[in-house]
């Protein structure tokens, strides 16, 4: 099973992660063809320079004095410069197969043909492994290749200096790199046979270049100071091309100026055993000893160095583990699942919290994006398809969602928060992030809305009651008139329709305390807030009470926005209520809508919103405002600054509830002393607005061919009412006061053509499930409902939204609208 290993997310373990990377993919260590040489450096380099150059000249006019004899000088001096040159060839193509660089393999093979062509030296002097001379028949073949040696070195600097001050580093590519190296060494290997050849057995085609132990020839010949000439050439080439900025590029050039010297002193002693040959003999071998020497010490400094690196990185790896350690404790404790999606394969790596959370105790071998789609309810798939684009595009994933858990089957809510890892170029790799089951939360914010919205209730009981009662003041007043003198017929016309217009505003009321009240199913709708706030104007009074004065400054050209009515306005309410306890002496509230644009910038913090088109509306008062602590605490559940049993701190929670679930953003501008104003930004709608609903009356309808409606009523009062009412529509009635009465007409056989049914009735079965049964005794039968509840509230008996609905109070000519759309409807599917 694949596991992920819980990642640092945050704080110091983000910072060991970024260490961690750095010392990992850290480029390669710096060395001596690399480093840059410091003034220490060249001071000492300087200074070596100086001494060997004050001491060649010292000796020189002592140069051509002899020497006592010293047996074993020669294979000893030729060994020691055999060695040297060879582990200072192994160092060189160690470094050109690290990094395939041409200037390093030329190097390499300079070096290289400096070590065989001293070997090949070595076998042509006379009586070291045997009597005469291995190589060679005289003197000359010994010099001649004493002076190739001193060629090599120059030789193979020279372009070494011309690559390197032209930025020459372009390495060789990886595949061919060992096959050019092998093709150097061979190159290598036939130069020095060529040579060996030619100074061997065609050493009489050169210049003659000694007499037994004497020399002078080679200077006489023009050939010594040809190489000495070569030697200071290549040494100025090296010192202009390349300004000598490396470490290697300057003990080079230090190792060359020794040659030059080797070169002077060799020449000035003009046979062997001298002052001047001996002096040369030591001057070359630490010529080559320079830079073997200070690559040895780069070595150890190397080492020393990658110590420390291991070390530090040891240490580094030691709280990266701990980091990771202590994240995986928290996830655990939080019971945080951690994930991490591969969006090239759709893999999903993860650790053992996550499988617990779909339900799968034992782990799963695989687990993938089709494994996760397959856990989703279908109708929350969109929401991670979104997430997951705005995941590429914005690199942050934030979205909450239903899955179905294994097992058990339950559904249950899950948080998914997570960020995007790019790869160099820009383009989303993967993201990884974690997994929370939010169930109890989700439900912990049901129960947090409706205790919102009944402490909102309590809030409007007062004026409420103080609205119905003036109001059935007005109905019961003039009923008593009416029956006191009936006669006067247009006096009982005027005196109805007052008690009828007082009793629809008691409708009104009662449909806005009841939407308060019930749970809602968000049901969004594409609306002008302007005619939101202006219906709701009389409640939203009625709750800041007479002391406070509202202000409503509306924009005539604001743009529609696509929400919940019922919830825009108990977000609103909810502000209200909170100014108006604000302003305990009075003040005013202002409410204000108009169009706003956010940029980028405003929406730094927010990176789930888009830029663009918003709808503000901003509810401000005159009130005591906030301190800055209490601003940034003000939308947290449960949080209040009013005295016990004076709020429960649920209000503002559901505002900035309500402003996330419409997709849109909270914003508080507050101060002590300055009052508050929130402003609600909501996203413009591109749809036209609901049209309002219209308010003449509806034309009377009456019944065409005498039609039977049954109508099943448990109060007595709306039953008599509606039979009344039916009648005087044309309509013949028959009765009953529960669902099981109606039954027993149904299967009788008695014309019935419309079931005209409440929804909550006593006796076990709604008007639902009459309508239901009814429709099975009798398929033609029409159906029509009412109820005092919302539609909303309605939820929980059932019933379908395409089912015919009338709510009640309702009056006669609304009654025979929807009985005519009924039989209208029945005609059609007939």
């Amino acid at each position: 099973m694949a596991r992920l290993r819980p990642r640092p997310l945050g704080g110091r373990a983000d910072a060991l992660e970024r260490d961690m990377a750095a010392v990992t993919s850290a480029p390669a260590q710096a060395t001596l063809a690399t480093t840059p040489a410091g003034t220490a450096q060249r001071r000492l380099a300087a200074l070596v320079c100086l001494v060997f150059a004050a001491a060649t000249f010292t000796l020189v006019p002592v140069a051509a004095l002899p020497m006592a004899p010293m047996p074993g000088f020669v294979p000893a001096y030729q060994a020691a410069l055999i060695g040297v040159y060879a582990v200072t060839t192994y160092l060189f193509f160690a470094q050109y197969r690290r990094t395939r660089s041409v200037p390093l393999l030329l190097l390499a093979t300079g070096s290289l043909y400096t070590t065989l062509i001293v070997s090949v030296q070595l076998l042509s002097f006379p009586n070291l492994f045997g009597t005469g001379r291995i190589l060679g028949t005289g003197p000359d073949t010994t010099t001649w290749l004493w002076t190739f040696w001193h060629v090599g070195p120059p030789l193979f600097a020279i372009p070494y200096a011309i690559l390197e001050g032209s930025g020459g580093r372009r390495p060789v590519a990886p595949e061919s790199a060992a096959r050019v190296g092998w093709g150097a060494v061979a190159a290598t290997l036939v130069a020095v046979g060529l040579i060996t050849l030619l100074v061997a057995r065609h050493v009489a085609w050169l210049p003659k270049s000694v007499e037994g132990d004497d020399y002078r020839l080679l200077t006489l010949s023009g050939v010594g100071p040809s190489v000495v000439a070569l030697t200071v050439l290549s040494l100025a080439v090296l010192c202009w091309r390349t300004r000598l900025r490396t470490v290697l590029q300057l003990w080079l050039a230090v190792s060359l100026f020794l040659l030059v010297l080797d070169n002077a002193v060799t020449l000035a002693g003009a046979a062997r055993g001298t002052v001047g040959w001996v002096t040369g003999r030591l001057g070359a071998l630490l010529a080559g000893i320079i830079v073997l020497a200070v690559y040895l010490r780069e070595v150890d400094f190397l080492y020393a160095r990658a110590e420390r690196t291991a070390e530090e990185r040891e240490r580094r790896r030691a709280e990266l583990q701990s980091a990771r350690d202590n994240l995986a404790l928290a996830l655990d404790a939080a019971d945080m699942g951690d994930w991490e999606l591969d969006l090239a394969t759709g893999a999903i790596r993860r650790g053992p919290r996550l499988d617990r959370i779909f339900g799968h105790e034992t782990g799963r071998a695989d687990f993938g994006l089709p494994d996760l789609r397959r856990h989703i309810l279908p109708e929350d798939l969109p929401l991670l398809d979104a997430a997951l684009a705005e995941a590429g595009r914005a690199g942050r994933l934030d979205c909450e969602l239903r899955i179905v858990r294994a097992g058990d089957e339950a559904v249950r809510w899950l948080a998914l928060r997570g960020r995007t890892r790019l790869d160099a170029a820009g383009r989303p790799l993967a993201v990884a992030g974690v997994a929370t089951d939010i169930t109890e939360r989700r439900q912990a914010d049901e129960r947090l809305t409706q205790a919102q919205k009944m402490e909102a209730i309590g809030q409007l009981t007062g004026g409420v009651a103080h609205d119905f009662n003036n109001l059935l003041t007005i109905i019961v007043g003039n009923l008593d008139m009416i029956v006191r003198a009936p006669e006067n017929r247009a006096r009982v016309e005027r005196l109805a329709k007052s008690g009828l217009q007082a009793a629809r505003r008691g409708a009104e009321v009662t449909e806005k305390l009841l939407a308060f009240s019930r749970r809602q199913v968000l049901r969004p709708q594409t609306v002008n807030p302007n005619r939101l706030l202006k219906d709701f104007q009389p409640l939203l009074r009625r709750a800041v009470g007479e002391t406070v004065e509202v202000r409503l400054d509306l924009d005539a050209a604001l743009d529609p926005v696509r929400l919940d009515p019922g919830q825009f306005e108990s977000a609103v309410l909810n502000l209200a209520v909170n100014a108006r306890d604000a302003m305990p002496g009075g003040g005013t509230l202002t409410v204000t809508t108009c169009n706003a644009t956010l940029d980028a910038l405003e929406l730094a913090d927010r990176p789930d919103l888009s830029p663009g088109a918003y709808v503000l509306v901003s509810v401000a008062d005159t009130g005591v405002g906030m301190d800055a602590a209490t601003a940034a605490r003000a939308f947290e559940p449960f949080f209040t600054t009013k005295d016990v049993g004076k709020g429960t701190g649920l209000g503002l929670s559901q505002v900035y509830g309500f402003a996330r679930q419409a997709g849109g953003h909270l914003k508080v501008e507050t101060a002590p002393g300055r009052g508050t104003a929130i402003a609600l930004y909501l996203p413009r709608s591109c749809e036209q607005a609901a049209p309002t609903p219209s308010e003449a009356g509806l034309p009377l309808r009456r019944a065409a061919n005498g039609e039977v409606v049954l109508v099943v009523e448990d109060e007595p009062g709306v039953l008599e009412m509606a039979v009344e009412s039916l009648g005087e529509l044309g309509y013949r009635t028959l009765t009953a006061e529960h669902a099981a009465a109606a039954l027993e007409r149904l299967r009788g056989p008695e014309r019935i053509d419309i079931l005209f049914s409440d929804v909550v009735m006593p006796g076990g079965m709604n008007g639902v499930q009459l309508s239901v049964e009814a429709r099975r005794l009798r398929p033609g039968l029409r159906v029509l409902l009412t109820s005092g509840y919302t539609a909303s509230a309605l939820s929980d008996q059932g019933v379908p939204p395409d089912l015919p609905l009338l709510g009640k109070p309702y009056l006669r000519e609304e009654l025979a609208e929807k009985l005519h759309l009924v039989m209208a409807q029945g005609r059609m599917s007939a």
